[in-house]
């Protein structure tokens, strides 16, 4: 497994900062389906593979 790197940028309000501006003029679904592209980098999964919720199956009595 790698590591990440932990990094922190202090802003100050008024500074400009290009790729905050882009993203601020895309379309909120692919804002969303960026930000999506990215936690499946970062869990390494690929389409399809992505765990789900699990199936639980509880009989309370049979008939």
């Amino acid at each position: 497994m790698t590591s990440v790197e932990r990094v922190v940028t202090k802003k100050i309000v008024g500074d400009s900062d290009e790729p905050w501006r882009y993203w601020l003029t895309r379309p909120i679904e692919e804002r969303i389906d960026a930000v999506e592209e990215l936690r499946r980098e970062h869990h390494g999964w690929a389409h399809g593979t992505e765990p789900g919720l699990p199936r639980v199956f509880e009989i309370v009595r049979q008939a």
